[in-house]
């Protein structure tokens, strides 16, 4: 999950989130009956049901599946990762960061629960705890989403007021395998620096990569209003209407287009 307002996470195996390690854990609940406590693959359907749940925003029902799989594995690491992901989701961070720490307690080397915490603390504002996170995930050369980490330490040093060093995180982030998102943060920490050029063609990249994304369109139209003088900005915003109208970004749009 990356990190602005939603975190950059990755689901089963794993997700994004952070701070105080509780001592005690509630006990687990017990086993949903229709589960066999013996038979290996019934966590892991409990998972994926939460797992589905929580990309309809249902939050209270993959709880309740994330902890039947703790009922049957205490000792897995995996739903307390996402259980700490589904709570930093419905915005109840310093919970999201018990579980995550709770999931490195179990496996401290699991990458994907401390860029989660990474993500928790960051969205904690406590950018120390989140950086060390992240340059941990980043000692781990098998991690695929590696991106999305160099995206989130991005994010850490532009609220620092690094610019340097945001952009060089977020540079390692803005391709293909990253997420979208890099390249708009990205174009916004050059025009900050006063390298124009440079942002208007990272803003393309991000049109060439999303050509139908409202918040790219938009970003790149907002940009060329304020650094072209608006040349072809008016055909973005009305594109923006016309592919996506019930949007915010559409509102953003037709708002300008009748100033």
């Amino acid at each position: 999950m990356m990190i602005r307002n939603d975190p950059f996470v990755a689901l089963l195996p794993a997700l994004l989130l952070a701070a105080a390690c509780s001592s005690s854990q509630p006990k687990p609940p017990a086993p949903p009956p229709e589960y066999n406590p013996n038979d290996p693959l019934a966590a892991t359907m409990l998972m994926q049901q939460g797992q589905a749940l929580q990309g309809e925003g249902r939050f209270d029902d993959a709880i309740a599946k994330y902890n039947a799989a703790l009922s049957l594995q205490p000792s897995n690491p995996t739903p307390y990762n996402l259980l700490g992901v589904a709570e930093l989701q419905r915005g109840d961070a310093a919970k999201a960061l018990e579980h995550l720490n709770r999931a490195l307690q179990l496996a401290p080397s699991y990458s994907d629960a401390r860029n989660n915490r990474g993500t928790t603390y960051f969205q904690l504002d406590q950018l120390a705890q989140a950086e060390a996170d992240f340059l941990v995930v980043l000692t781990d050369r098998t991690y695929a989403n590696r991106a999305g980490v160099y995206f989130n330490l991005g994010r850490v040093y532009e609220r620092r007021g690094d610019l340097a060093g945001a952009e060089e995180n977020l540079r390692r982030a803005a391709v293909p395998s990253g997420p979208a998102e890099a390249y708009l943060v990205l174009a916004e920490v050059e025009e900050k620096l006063g390298k124009i050029d440079s942002a208007e063609t990272v803003l393309r990249a991000a049109q060439s990569r999303d050509p139908d994304q409202p918040n790219v369109l938009l970003a790149l139209a907002q940009f060329l209003d304020r650094q072209r003088g608006g040349k072809g900005a008016e055909e973005l915003y009305r594109r923006i209407v016309s592919i996506a109208p019930d949007t915010p970004e559409a509102v953003a749009a037709r708002a300008r287009l009748r100033s």
